[in-house]
C-alpha cells in the first residue's frame, strides 16, 4: 500500500478513536464544557483532514486509470473518489456534506452551533471508519504497480 496513503490512514483511525470516546458523551456534558466543544471540533476538523489527504492522493495515483479532472474544492476531491471507484454516490454526497463542515470548521470557527457540532460528533463518526474501509478494499482491488 501507498505508503502516504498508509500514514493518513493511520491517523485518521487515532482520530477516529478519540471522537468515538468523545461520542459518549451526553449533551448535557458535551455543551457545558467548552474544552470538549473545542477538541471535537479540533477531531473532527484533523479527521476530514486526514480523507482529503488521502482522497487527494487515490485521486493523483489513479487519476490516469479512470481519467477525472483535477479536484478544485475540497467537496471536488469527494466527487472524484466517486468516479475513480473508492466510493459510491451516496457516501461521496456525504463526503461532500463533510467538506462543507471542515470548511465552516475553519473559515466561520466563531459561528459554529455547538448542538450541530454534537449531532455531528454522534451521527457522522462512523463515516470515517467507512472511509478507511472502502479506502482499503479500493487498494486491495487495485493495487499500485
Amino acid at each position: 500500500m501507498d505508503e502516504r496513503v498508509l500514514d493518513h490512514l493511520k491517523r485518521l483511525n487515532q482520530y477516529r478513536l478519540r471522537l468515538l470516546e468523545m461520542k459518549q458523551l451526553t449533551s448535557e456534558q458535551f455543551l457545558r464544557d467548552d474544552m470538549r466543544q473545542a477538541a471535537a471540533e479540533r477531531l473532527l476538523h484533523l479527521a476530514i483532514e486526514s480523507c482529503l489527504n488521502i482522497g487527494n492522493r487515490l485521486v493523483s495515483l489513479f487519476q490516469f486509470d479512470t481519467p477525472v479532472g483535477t479536484p478544485e474544492t475540497y467537496a471536488d476531491v469527494f466527487k472524484a473518489l466517486h468516479q475513480i471507484g473508492v466510493v459510491d454516490e451516496e457516501f461521496s454526497l456525504r463526503l461532500v456534506e463533510m467538506a462543507k463542515f471542515r470548511n465552516r470548521l475553519v473559515h466561520a470557527y466563531w459561528d459554529l452551533d455547538k448542538d450541530t457540532v454534537y449531532r455531528i460528533l454522534q451521527n457522522c463518526t462512523d463515516d470515517f471508519l467507512l472511509f478507511q474501509e472502502k479506502t482499503v478494499s479500493f487498494l486491495n482491488k487495485r493495487p499500485l504497480g
